[in-house]
């Protein structure tokens, strides 16, 4: 029984390794308008952890480079829209 389950989780875990990485759609305008100061500086937190965990995530079994690439790139823009946003704004984090 423990073997059935060790090798259970192993093979969970490397199938949970070579999934895509999450692609994160642009912000429309109505929802960027929508936000509130404390929603831009959550979502902000929430990406930039996320691209560093892309960054950083050489795995054996991992997504490919370009499947990583385009993940990076749609999080970067999506700072970006938010950054943009919370000049307008005038956010004040930290």
């Amino acid at each position: 029984m423990r073997k059935t389950l060790l090798l259970l989780a192993g093979s969970c875990s490397l199938l949970a390794a070579c999934a895509a990485p999450p692609v994160v759609a642009p912000l429309t305008e109505s929802q960027l308008q929508s936000m509130s100061c404390r929603q831009i500086g959550r979502e902000t937190d929430k990406l930039n952890l996320q691209v560093d965990q892309l960054r950083g995530n050489d795995a054996v079994f991992g997504p490919d480079e370009s499947q990583k690439q385009a993940a990076i790139s749609a999080a970067e823009f999506r700072l970006q829209q938010l950054r943009t946003q919370s000049v307008r704004k005038l956010c004040t984090f930290g």
